[in-house]
Parts: structure tokens; sequence; C-alpha cells
């Protein structure tokens, strides 16, 4: 494993969200841009390279049980929830923290930052895990999600609109592709294989525009976000490891579990906090803080994991 080398890809990563942040910051790049864009990622970049990664491998050549891969990446997914649900049980200041609190420690970005990590570090494979991902995570979200938020206003009402999303759609239609494998044409591949490349650049500079409004530094001295970052980046990890180990030897499978569960708070938890809460700005600045220190988090996990594996 080239740890430079990943190093490299998270710095670029920051380096792209900080430039997206300047642009939000200095008024060249607004609402309606951010709103756009992320609309564009999540549509249609992101479906693409899910699609895309099942395209480069096969049955044939991968062995790949998929009840089991669906498991472990359904626990990497539903770990965070558990546990900051228990945190909000027993710990006073999780619980006087509220919902968004709670979905700061509990919801990883993996569309967004996990998705490209894993296609860097171990290619189609990886990606199709966090494909998968997708599914389990919608369902936790934007049910358990959802009523969180809602629990204070009155409104429970789960929106099944919500859970159907079009990366969890794209997710169950790559598990069909990946069993049935129909012909491709060669067009449509590549033109997947290009959109597909330029996901993780985009991916990026809309996280950087969407938390334009934040100020950097408020949001390294709120002791606050210290505590939720470090429940998402490390202790929740942890946690998936051990856990998953008991399922899986499979290196592959187990590393990217764990960057799964290892990434930074979800671009969601700020849409969502806006809409039900008004939370907004402090869940925009637990995701610039956890997005921040995920370039630590991340190459110390897959260091200390292709070290022990």
């Amino acid at each position: 494993m080239d740890f430079s080398g990943l190093l490299i890809k998270m710095l670029i990563f920051v380096v792209l969200m900080l430039t997206g942040y300047a642009f939000a910051r200095k008024g060249l790049a607004g609402p309606e841009f951010t709103k756009t864009a992320s609309s564009l990622v999540v549509n249609i970049f992101v479906p693409a390279t899910i699609i895309n990664s099942v395209l480069k491998i096969s049955p044939d050549t991968v062995e790949m049980n998929l009840g089991l891969v669906f498991a472990v990446v359904t626990l990497a997914m539903a770990a965070g929830f558990i546990l900051a649900a228990l945190a909000g049980l027993f710990i006073p200041a999780v619980k006087k923290g509220g919902a968004v609190f709670q979905l700061l420690m509990a919801t990883p970005n993996t569309m967004f930052i996990a998705l490209p990590v894993l296609e860097y570090i171990f290619g189609s494979v990886a990606v199709f895990y966090s494909a998968l991902s997708c599914i389990p995570f919608n369902m936790i979200l934007f049910t358990y999600g959802i009523w969180l938020l809602k629990r204070g206003t009155g409104e429970n009402k789960v929106n099944l609109k919500d859970v159907l999303s079009v990366p969890l759609l794209s997710a169950v239609i790559a598990a069909a592709v990946f069993f049935i494998q129909p012909p491709v044409p060669r067009v449509v591949s590549e033109f997947l294989s290009s959109i597909s490349g330029a996901t993780m650049p985009m991916s990026m500079i809309v996280i950087g525009t969407s938390l334009g409004a934040v100020n950097l530094v408020d949001t390294f001295k709120n002791g606050k976000l210290y505590f939720t970052s470090f429940f998402r980046l490390v202790f929740v990890p942890a946690v998936v490891w051990l856990l998953c180990s008991f399922l899986t030897s499979d290196p592959v499978l187990l590393i990217s579990a764990v960057i799964l569960a290892a990434s930074p708070a979800a671009i969601l938890v700020s849409i969502l906090s806006i809409q039900y809460t008004g939370e907004g700005e402090f869940a925009s600045e637990g995701i610039l803080h956890s997005t921040v220190l995920s370039v630590l988090a991340i190459p110390f996990w897959v260091y200390i994991m292709s070290a022990v594996l």
C-alpha cells in the first residue's frame, strides 16, 4: 500500500473542498450553484460511478458472497446509528445536544468521501461494496434519522420517496448487472467511465460550496465538534472493525467496511437539519470539522489495518 499516495489523495480532497469553500466565501458560488451541482453529483455522477464499477468486475473473476458483503456493509452503516443512539441514552451531553448532534456522530459520507478513496485503494470491487452500502444507509437515515429529527416537531411521518434515492436505486441496478452480465455497448461503458472520473473532484467542490456559510476558524474552536468527530472517525470504525472481523477475514472487504465507517459526517445531515430543525449552521460546522480531520483518520485506519491484516 502506497500510504504517501493515499495521503496525497486525501490532501487533494481537502484542497478541492477548500477551493469550493473559498469560492462560496467570495460569493463566486452561491446556494443556487450548490443546489444544482449537488443534484448533478447525487443523481448523475455517483450513479454513473456505481454502475461503472460493476462493468469492470465479473462473478467469474471475483469470488464474492453477495449476502456476506451486504451483511458487512449493513453492519458498517448501522453501527454509527446504534452507537450514537446508545450515547444519547447514557451520555448527558449527547442527549442534550439533540438530534443533529447524534446524526453528526452517526452518518458517514460514503458517496463523496469513502467511494473515491476505496476506488483509489482497491479499485472497482471496493466501489461495488460502497455502492451496496447505499441501501442500508438510505433505509436507516430516511426512516430512523428523519424520525429523530421530527421527534421534537410532532410530525413523525416518513416519506417513502425519500428512501428510494437515485444512488440506492443505482446500487440495486448495479447488483442486477453484476449477476446478469448483460452486453453493454462500448459507447455506454466509456460514457459511464468518463463521468465517473469527475465524481471525486465534483463531490469535493460541492462539499466546499455547501459549507460556505461556515466560519472555518470558529468551527475549530468549538469543543463539542471534537467529540462528534472523534466518535465518527475513531470510535465507530474501531467498533466496526471488531464486529466485522467475526463475519469475514477478507482484508479488502474488512478494510472497505472500516473506511466506510470512518468517513466524515454526511452532507445530508446539514440538508435535513435545515429542513426539519433549523440547525443547519451547526450541522455544517460538524461536517466541515470531521471532513478536514478525516484526512488524517482514514490513512491512519488503512495503515493500521494493513499492518495487522
